[in-house]
């Protein structure tokens, strides 16, 4: 009996060493997982993981009207090598080759590859770095390489796609093309980039991804991809020449007179076409650059530019008539205690309402308004409102500053309020939405909204042509339009006019000068300077404002020193070379270009390269780094002439001129 109590508690003892031990063992695991091995466990699950990532498509480029590009992407590619996906047997036949054929292709010794691969083999690099920024061309010729041709798996090769948003004019009308990004999954942006974004943008593609080392992600061949799609082609109205006049002229001069900021647009008078934007602020440095778009979003008091819709609606309405006469007396008017003065002292004594307008006359200007409109001031307010003063343009660029125009049911109207519109003051319109209204003028009284893109392109196809919108198909009578035309144009061409000193022998111009009072409620007072108008004043063709804000009074303020001679500068240069400028290719030329490279093979002839011409670089491009050269470019636009290459000593390099 004893014996065997014995025996069973041997046994007893036996089992739960045996437990202990098997205890300690998997206590000894846990943690050599957790805190020995943990890490390089806790990798291997991490590369395990697998998502569909999404894959950026190219975005669109931005043309000018000449097919000039404003912004385009350029794609390159970084490569890498995956030294675990390659078996050791692969990896030894092939590592010789290879450390050659790079060497040819990086001008490097093929030690310096062949080193560096098997220090990767040995070390399992996962995104071991191969070269960064490789064109297309070159990333074609490494896909053949020996090792590589297997492809991601077998032969280990990683590429990474980069896109680059490039913009050739630089700063110049750098808020009016704009830019775009993702930020919390919404896209922000401003100009052309941003009022196109979802054009531009393409399709969003997706690959099957392989997370390995230092959360790089690698692709699994072959597995769940959707191709992206690149994003259409724009073309908008922006012409590069008059652009690089707009901003040039308009720097000049804000430099000249110390001023703040101001801005420059050209429009195509019967189309509505932009055709140059340029707003230049001052930094802290003195300098100037594209800060904001002035142009469109500042909306302030036009002053004295604002006496063509206060003369056309006291016109429409017959309250005057050209030849009527205005008693100016000394110059100045009081309403309230508040004065109204005219810039010359004692005034112009009794004028004709077109002189009131040529000698910008604020007390001849307010005398007619307040006195054909005393008895019912909203009958002024409100011919305003049915030349569509009131209406924002609907810009396709965002942030149109809201126009004010006051009216009678207004909670804050008051006495001061008709007198104060007469000449300007207490009214708000944008640089464009002035130049809107001055256009219509200029376009027999037809109000057009200001277009920034003509037509949208893909796939050597034109389409959606952007066709002209009509805001008001007539602002006032024609009757009307004849004599506020003769008005703008003795301001510029007859003595006295305000802006008599811009008269010019090359090109007919009609305008008004606006000189406004800025912060007047304060010790500080300054001004805001315009011209805006169009030329030639027989036949228009363009019109054209330019506000420069807060000059140094010092050296000048007045809308006639300040702003009109850049008008002029812009205006005789514009007249110079307009016939010389094929502005506005037809588009189907345009993307005729693109037809042809896609079709015609660039070939050479007789040392010289053919079928070449007239083409788009970036169409181009591809091509020509297919054939093996090195390709670049100098200026914008379409190549002008073929290229002969037996002149050139470097064969393998090419320099195109473009237009």
């Amino acid at each position: 009996m004893l014996t065997n109590q014995k025996q069973f508690l041997y046994r007893l003892y036996f089992v739960a060493s045996i437990l202990v031990v098997l205890g300690f063992g998997i206590g000894y695991k846990i943690f050599q997982i957790q805190f020995i091995e943990g890490e390089r466990f806790r990798n291997l699950a991490k590369e395990k993981t697998i998502q569909n990532l999404i894959i950026t498509p190219k975005r669109g480029n931005i043309y000018s009207d000449d097919g000039s590009l404003l912004a385009s992407s350029s794609t390159n590619y970084d490569i890498y090598f995956d030294a675990v996906t390659v078996s050791n047997k692969n990896f030894d036949l092939f590592i010789n080759p290879l450390s050659n054929s790079l060497s040819k292709k990086f001008n490097k010794p093929p030690a310096f590859f062949k080193n560096s691969l098997v220090n990767a083999k040995k070390t399992n690099k996962r995104y071991h770095l191969i070269a960064r920024n490789v064109s297309i061309n070159l990333l074609n010729d490494i896909k053949k390489m020996p090792l590589f041709k297997m492809g991601g798996v077998r032969g280990g090769l990683i590429i990474e796609q980069k896109i680059f948003r490039e913009y050739p004019l630089g700063k110049i009308a750098e808020r009016t093309i704009g830019y775009e990004r993702k930020n919390n999954d919404k896209y922000v942006g401003v100009g052309l980039e941003h009022a196109f974004g979802e054009i531009l943008r393409g399709k969003e593609g997706s690959q099957l991804m392989q997370k390995i080392s230092n959360g790089k992600w690698k692709p699994i061949e072959s597995l769940g991809e959707i191709e992206p799609k690149a994003g259409l082609d724009i073309v908008s109205t922006i012409n590069v020449g008059f652009q690089d006049i707009a901003h040039h002229s308009l720097l000049s001069q804000l430099e000249n007179f110390e001023a703040d900021h101001g801005s420059v647009v050209i429009m195509e008078t019967n189309t509505g076409a932009i055709k140059a934007i340029s707003n230049l602020g001052r930094t802290s440095e003195g300098k100037y650059y594209e800060k904001l778009n002035y142009a469109v979003g500042e909306s302030h008091e036009p002053g004295s530019t604002f006496k063509l819709m206060a003369m056309i609606a006291a016109l429409e309405d017959k309250i005057i008539d050209s030849s009527t006469i205005i008693d100016t007396k000394d110059g100045i008017l009081s309403f309230y205690g508040n004065k109204v003065r005219d810039s010359k002292k004692g005034g112009y004594g009794k004028i004709t309402v077109n002189d009131v307008f040529k000698f910008s006359s604020n007390t001849g200007i307010v005398d007619i308004i307040t006195k054909g409109y005393a008895e019912n001031p909203k009958k002024f307010s409100d011919r305003l409102y049915n030349m569509g003063l009131n209406s924002i343009l609907d810009l396709s660029i965002k942030g149109e500053g809201e126009p004010k125009i006051p009216h009678p049911k207004d909670k804050n109207w008051n006495g001061l309020s008709l007198p104060w519109m007469a000449y300007g003051y207490g009214v708000s319109l944008t640089p464009l939405q002035i130049l809107s209204f001055y256009n219509a003028v200029a376009n027999d009284g037809e109000l057009l909204k200001p277009v920034f893109i003509n037509r949208l392109s893909s796939d050597f196809k034109s389409n959606n042509i952007f066709k002209k919108t009509v805001l008001n198909p007539s602002i006032c009578s024609k009757e009307t339009l004849k004599k506020v035309k003769l008005m703008m144009e003795s301001v510029v061409n007859e003595e006295g006019g305000t802006a008599h000193n811009i008269k010019s022998d090359e090109v007919k111009i009609a305008g008004k000068t606006g000189t406004c009072q800025v912060d007047y409620n304060t010790e500080n007072v300054q001004y805001i300077s315009t011209f805006v108008g169009y030329f030639p004043a027989d036949k228009p063709k363009y019109s054209c404002i330019v506000v420069i804000h807060k000059p140094n009074k010092n050296k000048g303020y007045y809308g006639s020193t300040v702003a009109a001679p850049v008008f002029k500068k812009i205006a005789e240069k514009l007249h110079s070379i307009t016939p010389q400028i094929k502005s506005e290719f037809t588009w189907e030329e345009i993307n005729q270009n693109k037809l042809d490279n896609s079709q015609s093979k660039i070939e050479i002839k007789n040392g010289e390269l053919e079928n070449i011409k007239g083409k788009n670089f970036n169409e181009v491009l591809p091509f020509l780094e297919n054939l093996g050269f090195n390709v670049e470019h100098q200026g914008n636009g379409l190549i002008i002439k073929k290229y002969n290459i037996i002149k050139n000593s470097n064969y393998k390099k090419i320099i195109l001129e473009l237009s």
